[in-house]
This record gives C-alpha cells, structure tokens and sequence, in this order.
C-alpha cells in the first residue's frame, strides 16, 4: 500500500505510540486528580504544553487543548456568532460549516490559490469584528498571505484568526509575528494521535465546551494527556523530515514531466507547502483516478477528507478555476514515510491509463 493522503491525517509515529503504551500508567491518571497518579499526568501535560507552545512562539498559558482543529476552529466562529465575519470561499468546511452565512462575508481566491489582501481590506467596514484566514490550503497547499493580513488587523479592533493546521510543522510559525489573535493546529497531521488539537488565545473567549473547570476554564472535558504527549513528540520530528518531503514532491513532479501523461498543476507551486500537491487531469476524472489507483495500491483524495469520503468536486478547486476543472483534479500529499521507489510505482500505474 502506498499512502499519498498525509493532508488528510498522517501516518502514525510507532515510536511515539510504542512509548506511550509501555508507560500506560504514566498516562492513566486524570490531570485533575491530586494523587500521585494524577501529578504524573499533570506533568506530562504541562510539559507537552511548553513544547507546543513553543513549536508556535507562544507562552503556554495562551494554549488551550481540545479534540481538534475542528473544535478549535469552532470555539472561535462561536465566539462571534452574530457579528460580521469576513473568511474566504476555500477555507475547510470547520470554518464554512460553522459561520452564519448572514453575516459572512466571502472572499474568492486567484488561479494561484490566494487570496488578495486588497480585496480583503475593501471588504472591512466598521462591523466586521472577526477575519479568518488559513494559513496553508489543505487541497492545494497553497500559502496564504496571513502576515500582511496581521499586519493590517494589528491596530484595528478586529480579532484575526488563523487555521493553521496545514501549516503545522511544514510552515515555520510564530504568532507574534503574525499579528494573530488565535491559531488552530492538529496533532493527527504530524504523526501524533487523532482526536487532539491545541488553540492559541491571545486573549480568553467564550467557552465552547462547558462542563468543568479544566483548562483554566476555558474547555472543559477530561485532558487527553496521550494525545497532547503524541503532538509534543512528534513535531521535532516533523521539523527533520521538512528536507526529505519537499525533494518527494520535486521528484515527484520531474517524473510527471517525463511521461506523456497530461497534466497541469493547480495552483502556484513557488507559493505552496511542501507536502501538497494539487493536479489537474484532464483525460480522466477524479472519481474514476481514484478508484483506479485505490486498485492498484495508491492511496490519494479529490479533496478534503472532511467531505464524508464523496466525490463531490472539490470547493477549493472550483472557486480557482472551475467544476469541471474540479472534477478532474486529484491531490496528493506526502509524508515522512514515503519514498522515491513509491514515486516511481504511481508514475508506473498513471502512466499505464
């Protein structure tokens, strides 16, 4: 089996998991509790908080765990449900899902997959209390300009929210430098466990989840302390493999031109993450290039995972360009454990079409 789906969750770190389940009782204990196994809980998940916050350039008092990105993004959107927001059309659905559409204000992306920081500045008015903008498009790993986007909400009344998720790990991030109010990361797309995430708060919001007092009020639930050890773990980890993904994906893509196979790259690759990669087929649509390559072993999407596993036409694709041009456009995204030999068995099988 060849995966080439790292953007929609990574593969799991053995080593981090092997550690976690030989040292369970380490683990076993409620952070909140004041026994001995709950300081050893306490411990690790202060400890992982440091490093989280670090890995973003923010004091860990600022950093709040939960289950995800999903969550993160959510806890935000909710936080100024009934003011205006400004986002863009290709954000992930934690985003788009949750707004109300009222209130939103919408902006487009180029045939480069950015948006444009003047139309942004246009769109502000006097009401527009919350503008959030990823940081790295999850289907075309397209970098968006979120510093300019900071710099300019830096000394107005608006609070500016970051999904960076994608960018995690392959992108460097320091929020100070990028003027945010809040950034949303996820531990399952670095190696670690599925089910946690962490969000940065320059300044406390309304809680989203109530129920208890965990984190400092601000989410309640039991802590997932193995989930929040698997991200801190993984993340210097993620840092050593930047080198090796990015050349994958250079590889990946001479070997593309070598072939008679027709193609074209959606979006602009000098401004795109290393380990996306977004292409465009227009012999074959991406609902048969799936399956295909699914038979033979190559595991790729058309799009965000989040969509329930359908073949609808990608939203991100088709607010660039268009939906036929959705519609015949797969995304391959690499990760730490893939090789140049996988690359040459799917150039092999793409070329066999």
């Amino acid at each position: 089996m060849i995966y080439l789906d790292n953007a929609a969750t990574a593969i799991k770190r053995e080593e981090v998991i092997k550690y976690i389940l030989e040292h369970t009782k380490e683990f076993d204990g409620n952070p909140e509790s004041t026994h001995a196994m709950g300081r050893n809980a306490k411990k690790i998940l202060e400890d992982s908080r440091k490093k989280i916050a670090d890995s973003i350039g923010a004091n860990p008092k600022n950093v709040i765990f939960l289950s995800g990105a999903t969550e993160a993004n959510n806890t935000v959107i909710n936080a100024f449900r009934n003011k205006e927001i400004i986002t863009s059309a290709i954000e992930h659905d934690s985003i788009l899902n949750s707004i109300g559409k009222e209130n939103a204000i919408l902006l487009k992306a180029d045939k480069n997959g950015q948006i444009s920081v003047g139309d942004l500045k246009s769109k502000v008015n006097e009401h527009t209390k919350l503008v959030a903008i990823m940081y790295v498009n999850n289907e075309t790993g397209t970098i968006q300009p979120v510093k300019e986007v900071g710099d300019y909400l830096a000394d107005k009344d608006i609070w500016f929210h970051i999904d960076a998720v994608q960018a995690y790990g392959h992108v460097d991030i320091n929020v100070d430098e990028l003027n945010c109010d809040s950034l949303a990361i996820s531990g399952h797309k670095i190696g670690g466990l599925n089910g946690f995430g962490a969000l940065f708060l320059r300044e406390n919001i309304d809680s989203f989840m109530k129920g208890g007092e965990q984190e400092k009020n601000r989410r309640a639930g039991t802590s997932f302390v193995a989930g929040a050890y698997s991200m801190a773990a993984s993340f210097p980890k993620m840092l050593a493999e930047r080198d090796h993904i990015k050349k994958l994906k250079s590889y990946f893509i001479g070997r593309l031109k070598e072939t008679n196979i027709n193609f074209e790259i959606n979006g602009d690759i000098e401004k795109s993450s290393a380990h996306i990669l977004n292409i465009y087929f227009p012999d074959q649509k991406s609902d048969f290039l799936l399956t295909y390559l699914d038979m033979n072993g190559i595991c790729v999407s058309a799009g965000s995972a989040c969509r329930a596993g359908s073949f609808l036409p990608s939203h991100v694709i088709s607010n660039m360009y268009d939906e036929n041009r959705a519609e015949h456009s797969v995304r391959f995204s690499f990760g730490y454990q893939n090789t140049k030999e996988e690359i040459n068995k799917v150039i092999e099988v793409l070329s066999n079409l």
